[in-house]
């Protein structure tokens, strides 16, 4: 695991995402690396589908340590299987006409 993600709801109907990358000892570099990635990740895989699925609210994306040796492809893994968790808690607390 390499991401900590959390989701609170919003009166707003957009989705509002903020990345989190704390140093952990590495240098701007590498931080700058993973807040890049992260933030391309988020943009492709994550805010597409929480606007298509109604699930409107603040979402905050922290990187942990492990984050700095993830590859692009883990982190987008990682973001797809919180996708998949927010759009089923999201449907499953919409009311039914």
């Amino acid at each position: 695991m390499h991401l900590e993600v959390r989701h609170i709801a919003s009166l707003l109907r957009r989705v509002r995402v903020g990345v989190i990358v704390p140093k952990y000892g590495h240098n701007s570099v590498e931080r700058n690396l993973v807040k890049r990635r992260l933030r391309t990740v988020v943009r492709c895989e994550l805010l597409p589908k929480l606007e298509v699925g109604g699930a409107g609210g603040d979402v905050v994306v922290r990187a942990l340590p492990s984050a700095y040796g993830a590859s692009f492809a883990a982190l987008q893994l990682e973001i797809g299987t919180v996708v998949a968790k927010l759009t089923a808690a999201s449907a499953a607390t919409r009311p039914t006409p």
